[in-house]
């Protein structure tokens, strides 16, 4: 059988994300040290955040937002600069999920 489009979620199926380190990449672009512990506080926020969200209480958009709003006011930045570069840290960290890349290689192929 063959089928025009294949989906894959990237997160943790192709691609292995660590949170910490990109969150410590982006502050280290910022000029911060982020610790374990700062990602202790921002953990906190950001996953009751992503429950609320699964519940239908709250957008993808606001997690966007809301998960930085604290550190945006210390840093004197916006929620939507900061996400962004932790978007951009993630993917500057990321890495392939072994098999991910010859199992899409052969999807190529057919």
């Amino acid at each position: 059988m063959k089928y025009d489009w294949i989906f894959f979620d990237a997160d943790e199926t192709l691609f292995h994300f660590d949170a910490f380190k990109g969150m410590q990449l982006m502050f280290e672009r910022k000029g911060v040290d982020f610790t374990r512990d700062d990602f202790a506080e921002y953990q906190k926020v950001n996953k009751p955040l992503w429950v609320d969200y699964q519940d239908g209480k709250i957008t993808a958009g606001d997690i966007k937002h809301l998960r930085f709003v604290d550190w945006a006011e210390r840093l004197k930045t916006t929620t939507q600069e900061l996400n962004s570069a932790f978007l951009q840290a993630m993917a500057d960290t990321c890495s392939m999920i072994p098999g991910a890349k010859e199992l899409l290689e052969a999807f190529m192929e057919m």
